[in-house]
């Protein structure tokens, strides 16, 4: 079986995913529940049924831009776990990965979402990615006590904490923030490493 998309399964992935940005930006700007498939035609100049030939609804519009950003986070943090780095430095890489790809504009509009809206055939699937997530960051973590890097009183207790500000940078992140991305990521950075009693951060 030849793997090789075809021209016409490009242009198709390629036109779905300008619908993604388009949709997420429009997520961003007025909210999920604000925002109408109209709206999102009308933004690329495409009639609702044109974009009916690329997504069925706005339910699963939301659903395609948060798998895509899981994906491209898990897609990192298997090639992070694949380095021999020690874990602080995979933990570091992560977390700003993970920062980074939050808070891209064709993204955050759909993170700030709760998955909970969604349809369970796809709910369970966008719970299953982050799952993923959480148990690889785990496993870093536990490597990390392991070597005797991270010395955490109660290193359930910082990985809650952690992943709990990390999950809600999207809540509060603005392009016309005073921080950019890059200072919050290396805040972020800080103040996880040392909440697992990391000597210092990397």
């Amino acid at each position: 079986m030849n793997s090789t998309l075809s021209f016409r399964e490009i242009r198709y992935r390629e036109k779905r995913k300008k619908i993604l940005q388009h949709a997420a930006r429009i997520f961003a700007k007025k909210g999920y529940e604000k925002a109408s498939l109209e709206e999102i035609a009308s933004r690329l100049k495409l009639s609702k049924a044109s974009l009916y030939h690329y997504v069925k609804s706005k339910d699963e519009v939301l659903f395609l831009i948060q798998l895509e950003a899981l994906e491209e986070i898990l897609a990192v943090v298997e090639k992070v776990n694949a380095t021999d780095k020690k874990p602080s430095a995979k933990l570091k890489d992560i977390v700003t990965h993970y920062i980074k790809t939050a808070t891209q504009k064709n993204i955050i509009g759909a993170l700030r979402q709760q998955e909970l809206i969604l349809p369970e055939k796809w709910r369970s699937k966008i719970i299953s990615k982050r799952d993923k997530f959480d148990e690889a960051c785990r496993k870093i973590i536990e490597q990390g006590i392991a070597a005797g890097e991270f010395k955490a009183v109660n290193w359930k207790m910082s990985y809650m904490a952690s992943m709990g500000a990390m999950n809600w940078i999207v809540k509060w992140y603005s392009p016309q923030g005073e921080l950019s991305v890059d200072e919050i990521c290396e805040a972020m950075v800080d103040f996880i490493l040392r909440g697992f009693g990391a000597d210092e951060a990397v």
